[in-house]
């Protein structure tokens, strides 16, 4: 698997990956959103290939408008197909490495699905709240946040939780 920038080229195949994970981790409503973001990406956005070349994934990591020292991870997704195979650590690792070159940040945001809070948990983001059926029925939204070390530019790891 390898982590590159992402090309316009590659905006079939990121909607296609998305398109695998409706209804279970993205809602269709989302899907015209995700098209949208695609075409006007805000900070820097990657890919992740499989072996053979073929573009599996997707996510980014942008400062926020708002404060300097805060950055958000953007629309990460891997192909339904592929998960649990090590795409989504990392490409979330990858992403995460980024901020050795982002000195402001000291924090990452994100807000994802109670489906996937816990692997976000287990790689140091803590929950700051939870809103049911925010995505569609059955499917909450989890607002997470991770703190970025002074000093090392890594993220610092809380104790471990568990997100319900």
């Amino acid at each position: 698997m390898k982590l590159r920038d992402y090309r316009p080229e590659d905006r079939a195949a990121c909607l296609a990956a998305f398109d695998s994970n409706i209804p279970r981790f993205f809602s269709v409503e989302e899907r015209e959103r995700f098209g949208r973001f695609l075409d006007d990406l805000p900070g820097r956005y990657a890919v992740i290939c499989d072996e053979g070349g073929a573009v599996v994934g997707c996510g980014g990591l942008a400062p926020t408008r708002e404060d300097a020292r805060v950055a958000t991870l953007t629309w990460g997704l891997v192909h339904s197909s592929l998960h649990g195979k090590g795409y989504g650590k990392a490409l979330t690792e990858g992403r995460l490495a980024w901020l050795a070159d982002m000195p402001e940040i000291e924090l990452v945001r994100m807000d994802t699905s109670h489906l996937t809070a816990d692997f976000y948990a287990r790689r140091g983001f803590r929950l700051l709240r939870r809103i049911e059926d925010f995505y569609q029925p059955g499917l909450h939204r989890c607002d997470m946040e991770l703190v970025v070390h002074p000093g090392t530019r890594r993220p610092h790891s809380p104790p471990k939780t568990s997100v319900q």
